[in-house]
Order: structure tokens, then sequence, then C-alpha cells
């Protein structure tokens, strides 16, 4: 046996930014669900859905792990492009299933 303790490694950046993808994937869904359910439209439906985003910018950059990301701009852009296109597609339909309009 070795004297030696065993240290834990810290995680690899690339887990990392695959949980910080999904964390933001999870924020997407959510606030598209509650942008549609308070029936939110127009201007201040997409405010929502920035503030949202921002919300899990400072979620990340404060949560314990993600702390010690080497590359900062990691932060914001990892999965900006899936975040904003998955709230739009939640917001939309989630307000089309809960506020159908009438047909004419």
């Amino acid at each position: 046996m070795s004297s030696q303790t065993s240290k834990q490694s810290a995680p690899k950046p690339e887990g990392l930014y695959r949980r910080m993808y999904y964390i933001r994937v999870l924020f997407a869904v959510i606030g598209g669900l509650v942008t549609g359910g308070l029936n939110i439209r127009g201007e201040l439906g997409i405010a929502v859905g920035v503030a949202v985003y921002l919300a899990s910018y400072v979620f990340l950059k404060s949560f314990g792990p993600f702390r010690g990301i080497p590359d900062k701009n990691k932060y914001y852009m990892t999965g900006i492009f899936s975040y904003f296109l998955l709230w739009f597609s939640t917001w939309v339909i989630s307000i089309n299933l809960l506020y159908p309009s009438a047909l004419p």
C-alpha cells in the first residue's frame, strides 16, 4: 500500500462545459414555460427571455464547480443559440396550447 493519499482531481473543463450547456437548456425550458404560462407577449416576453438567460449566467458564474472555468467567455457563450431557440420554441408552443385563439 502506498502512503500517498489520492487526491481527487478537478473535473475536466469539457465535462463542465457539457453541464453548463444542459443547465442552460433547463433554464430555457423553464423560462419558456413561465413566459408562455403567464401569457407574456411581444417585447416584454423577449425581455423576460433575456432576463432568464442573464439569471443562468449569474447562476453559472456563482455556482461552485463552475468558478474554476479557465475561459471566461464560456460563461455566456456556452449554449447561447440553443438557449434562445429552445426558449422561443417553448414560449410559442406553451402560449398556443394554453391560450388558443379562435379560428376565423
